[in-house]
């Protein structure tokens, strides 16, 4: 099939690019700064389209001839309306009979007995705003057709930001890791090549269109479980602590961003889980990668990385020169500022 993925730079997007050639599929990545997609994906076979999705001209261009389209960019809570316009550019760029499929998370689900899994029919009634809006976007979705996948959170290569990296950054250096709310109440993540294979299992699948999924992780596990498996395939004792939710509450103050997720911090307090039931049978999808080989894996990732920045760095400070100098004691004081609090 012929595939375009918006968001190609993206953490989801760029492991649903990979996963589609390795599938065979031709596939065009949408990005606006090509230079850091090719730094990160190197394979010839994927066709660049640089642009801007909130361009409706580009999009339409982006669009011409595929058979599917993968929308893997999401705004921030402050732009969400442009979550709506962009969806809207897309499926109205599509071909007739053209697949739609987007990304979808926990936050528009309400809460859920203990114990109990969240399916693609668990009612969507989310006490926050930010989950109330996105279900409207993913109700007109489904009603054109389209096609959402929900994720639990992801970990893995290329994921850069947010607590899963955090959480392997601290295991390479054997720094402590704080885990919000209770350390042995079971939670599931799922590895990126799994999210990017549950992303692309609906394509020339007559009966997703116009359905949803729940892509559950590949089991259950505590936070402490997770971390302590993270701190020994890095060679270091695990070093955890517990985020108290009030904490949450009281940090989600200091800046715009967490003020605008504040109403979301109720997942961490009751996390979901979710039923993989109708995507297995339906689409054949179930995570492969265990937690212990998922975990090798981005460690692996990081440490090649952490290479690769090393020998580059040491090009570039061949001679004690004031400039070097400064940059060298820059990052110290930087890594200082890291520690605090470890």
């Amino acid at each position: 099939m012929r595939v375009t993925v918006t968001g190609g730079t993206g953490t989801i997007g760029l492991a649903v690019v990979k996963m589609l050639v390795r599938a065979g599929h031709a596939v065009r990545a949408v990005v606006r700064r090509p230079d850091d997609f090719q730094e990160r994906c190197q394979d010839d076979r994927v066709e660049i389209n640089v642009g801007d999705v909130q361009d409706r001209t580009m999009v339409a261009a982006a669009l011409d001839g595929a058979d599917a389209a993968i929308h893997c960019v999401a705004f921030p809570p402050k732009q969400y309306k442009l979550n709506w316009d962009t969806t809207r550019f897309i499926l109205e760029s599509l071909r007739p009979g053209a697949q739609f499929v987007m990304p979808g998370d926990a936050s528009v689900f309400g809460f859920t007995p203990p114990g109990e899994r969240v399916g693609p029919r668990h009612p969507k009634a989310s006490p926050a705003r930010r989950g109330v809006v996105r279900a409207d976007l993913e109700r007109a979705i489904l009603a054109e057709g389209g096609t959402v996948i929900h994720l639990p959170e992801v970990f893995g290569p290329g994921v850069i930001r947010g607590r899963m990296a955090s959480v392997f950054q601290r295991a390479l250096s054997g720094r402590r890791v704080w885990f919000a709310g209770d350390l042995d109440r079971a939670r599931e993540f799922l590895y990126i090549e799994d999210a990017a294979r549950a992303l692309i299992a609906p394509l020339g699948r007559p009966a997703a269109k116009g359905a949803e999924y729940t892509a559950p992780g590949f089991a259950t596990i505590t936070p402490r479980a997770f971390v302590s498996l993270a701190f020994k395939a890095a060679g270091h004792e695990s070093r955890l602590r517990s985020m108290p939710i009030p904490w949450l509450h009281a940090a989600s103050l200091l800046t715009a961003e967490r003020r605008a997720s504040r109403d979301l911090i109720y997942l961490e307090a009751r996390p979901l889980l979710f039923d993989g039931s109708r995507i297995r049978k339906e689409l054949g999808w179930t995570p492969e990668v265990d937690y212990a080989d998922a975990i090798r894996r981005t460690l692996r990732s990081l440490r090649s990385v952490e290479g690769e920045m090393a020998i580059q760095r040491s090009r570039t400070t061949t001679q004690p020169t004031a400039t070097n100098y400064e940059a060298t004691n820059s990052s110290h004081a930087v890594k200082r500022l890291g520690d605090i609090g470890d």
